[in-house]
């Protein structure tokens, strides 16, 4: 079951970085255009700053899981690492288990203003104000699944030698 938790992990998390790519890009060109087009051309472009604003929001969730996975978020880990191994894995799983519920109730919040935004438009884009909150849900899906992982992982039995790395 872990295996498979790990690929399907592992899968959304090349998913998530191809998609942080793309969205890098949106809110770069669209900043280039805007500037171009509003200094240069005397004629600003109404759906860029929308453009940029909606890809940054998109790239700071999905981003966000993703340094999730990679375990790029920053840590203090002085005192934690001075604890025996019982009391490193206890820390661990309450850890994941805060985030977890953290994420669950983000993921729920977003939900509810998704729901409520959803009638809403972003007028430049022609697209629901939905869009700002989805990102979120993402994000609270995507790292409930990295933390299930994290917390499977640490309470499993010790893989034999030689088998803890894949591919």
């Amino acid at each position: 079951m872990i295996a498979v938790l790990r690929r399907v992990d592992d899968a959304v998390g090349k998913a998530e970085m191809a998609f942080c790519m793309l969205c890098m890009g949106v809110v770069v060109v669209s900043t280039a255009l805007s500037v171009v087009f509003r200094y240069l051309l005397q004629s600003p472009l109404l759906w860029a700053n929308d453009a940029g604003a909606l890809a940054l929001v998109w790239l700071t969730f999905v981003g966000a899981a993703l340094l999730l996975k990679e375990g790029g978020h920053v840590a203090i880990t002085g005192l934690v690492n001075r604890l025996p191994r019982r009391g490193l894995l206890a820390v661990g799983v309450l850890a994941a288990l805060v985030i977890g519920a953290s994420m669950f109730t983000i993921g729920w919040f977003a939900i509810r203003a998704a729901q409520v935004q959803w009638g809403q438009e972003i007028v430049a884009l022609g697209l629901s104000r939905g869009f700002y909150s989805v990102p979120i849900v993402w994000a609270a899906v995507s790292s409930a699944l990295t933390v299930v992982l994290m917390v499977l992982k640490s309470v499993a039995p010790s893989v034999p030698a030689g088998r803890e790395q894949e591919g």
